[in-house]
């Protein structure tokens, strides 16, 4: 009870529920619609346009401008960011956290194959997927993946140093995903899992509802979620509560 009574204290309002925005896209043979609601922020640029269908033929996917980021190629459908402001404790420019949400197509790589609609092919190539992209001594891109390097560094301080670095005294490695849920929403089972650090070692944590829409092509809706100062975990646990809210309102059908 207290901490229920403590915790708009240190969060402010968050995403406001009370407006919600409907919104519908297509993906292949399936329709897409879901809600997001009020509050959201800008962070000083125009959205980047994004196709009301994206045609899951990959002799048309390039032509869409798919993105590269870590380990996925995609399509982003949406981007969305909300604040949640203090109102005692201050973080960056008054911020003690922030999510944004990524809805975004991905172009499965060829190392593991998966099958449309079944979730647990799908799981084991993201597992694969994701230890070739951290955990390799060169990944996709050829760079070294984000845990080698850490630990890597950590281990080699005097080589670091006669580099002009200095030499990390604590190891933090991206944290994989330990379980992968399945998540039924509004009849149709999703691939539920958690990453921490995503991309570089660090305090970020990232939510993935993932879905196999054919079997190369995978839709994942993306919550990305930072804190500042304060209580971490309570704000991370108020901020994945919201993240179930939305996914709450997700429909995925056949056309």
């Amino acid at each position: 009870m207290i901490k229920q009574l403590v915790r708009p204290l240190f969060t402010g309002k968050g995403p406001n529920f009370s407006e919600l925005s409907a919104k519908e896209c297509g993906v292949g043979e399936y329709q897409l619609r879901y809600k997001l609601p009020g509050n959201t922020i800008h962070i000083g640029m125009p959205d980047a346009p994004v196709p009301a269908r994206v045609n899951l033929n990959a002799d048309l996917f390039d032509s869409y401008g798919p993105k590269k980021l870590y380990n996925r190629t995609f399509v982003q459908m949406e981007f969305e960011k909300w604040a949640y402001k203090g109102r005692f404790l201050q973080g960056d420019s008054g911020l003690l956290s922030k999510m944004s949400l990524h809805i975004d197509v991905n172009h499965a790589e060829r190392h593991t194959e998966f099958r449309k609609g079944d979730l647990d092919s799908l799981e084991l190539y993201l597992k694969k997927d994701l230890w070739n992209y951290y955990e390799t001594e060169r990944n996709i891109d050829g760079e070294q993946g984000a845990n080698w390097e850490a630990r890597y560094e950590f281990d080699h301080p005097d080589e670091m140093r006669a580099k002009g670095y200095v030499p990390p005294d604590t190891l933090v490695l991206v944290r994989l995903p330990e379980i992968y849920e399945r998540a039924p929403i509004n009849g149709l089972e999703w691939l539920h899992y958690q990453i921490r650090g995503e991309g570089i070692p660090g305090p970020r944590h990232t939510f993935y509802w993932v879905y196999p829409m054919t079997d190369s092509f995978y839709l994942t809706f993306s919550f990305w979620m930072t804190t500042e100062i304060g209580n971490r975990e309570l704000k991370v646990q108020e901020m994945y509560e919201d993240a179930k809210r939305i996914m709450s309102m997700v429909e995925l059908r056949k056309e």
